[in-house]
């Protein structure tokens, strides 16, 4: 077999395959990159009586299954790093001041909260009530006072990256 031969010839087929496997465009070059350089490193046992193609449609599978694995168990471990992010951020309205950016801009961000939204907080982690307790105490739907804390929270969310990010960048200038 002739790599460069087997490379011109099925390139354009072995590509749209990976496409169509559900690999990102914007991937679709490394994933087909990865099949090519196991076909490369194993050319030696394609059976003689598979076409290169055939075989190279089997390693793309592979390739691109082993590629999809990969990226959902990133984002599964993104998606936990996010969630201790938070868990870090809602426990810090209750802590004792520290030093340090995250609290600093966190105390910062709640003080720029609504009152109404800093009574929720405070009820929430200060004195630890239920969202039952407290849409008691509000007069409100338990499932009011839940989707306003979630609502609280991202807003938070966003004000503390965001105060983060500008400390950053005017840290690096």
């Amino acid at each position: 077999l002739d790599f460069e031969i087997v490379l011109r010839n099925t390139q354009a087929r072995i590509r749209a395959y990976i496409a169509g496997m559900g690999i990102a465009p914007h991937e679709v070059d490394d994933v087909a990159q990865d099949v090519y350089l196991e076909f490369y490193r194993n050319q030696d046992k394609v059976p003689a009586d598979i076409s290169p193609q055939r075989w190279l449609k089997g390693i793309a599978r592979n390739v691109c299954l082993n590629h999809i694995r990969r990226a959902a168990r990133r984002g599964r471990l993104q998606r936990e790093a996010l969630a201790q992010l938070l868990a870090a951020i809602e426990t810090d309205t209750h802590r004792q001041a520290t030093e340090g950016s995250l609290h600093a801009a966190l105390e910062e961000c709640c003080r720029r909260l609504p009152e109404d939204n800093q009574q929720l907080l405070r009820l929430r982690y200060t004195h630890a009530l239920s969202a039952a307790a407290i849409a008691d105490r509000l007069e409100k739907s338990a499932e009011a006072v839940r989707t306003a804390l979630f609502r609280v929270r991202a807003s938070l969310k966003q004000c503390v990256l965001g105060r983060l990010a500008q400390e950053a960048s005017h840290g690096q200038h």
